[in-house]
């Protein structure tokens, strides 16, 4: 995905950043959303506690960073969980 190529091109560390956004696509592809909405704004407690959940994986920055990214994070939600 050019998106991920885009992230990596931009980051310090590109393999740590690539595996991140590996965890995130197939992460996502589990997760039971109740509220969409929220989960799509990043907010609400399902986010919360997932984002907490992959930064006991991995630095918490590295996962902040890429998961503000607002062409990564479109793309990742339309794939894997349609919204």
């Amino acid at each position: 995905m050019s998106v991920v190529r885009g992230l990596k091109d931009d980051s310090e560390i590109p393999f740590k950043t690539e595996e991140i956004a590996i965890a995130i696509y197939h992460d996502m592809k589990r997760l039971r959303i109740r509220d969409k909405g929220k989960f799509r704004q990043r907010m609400g407690p399902e986010f919360e506690s997932w984002t907490m959940q992959l930064a006991d994986q991995f630095p918490e920055a590295a996962v902040k960073e890429i998961l503000s990214d607002d062409e990564f994070w479109q793309a990742t939600l339309k794939i894997t969980i349609g919204i």
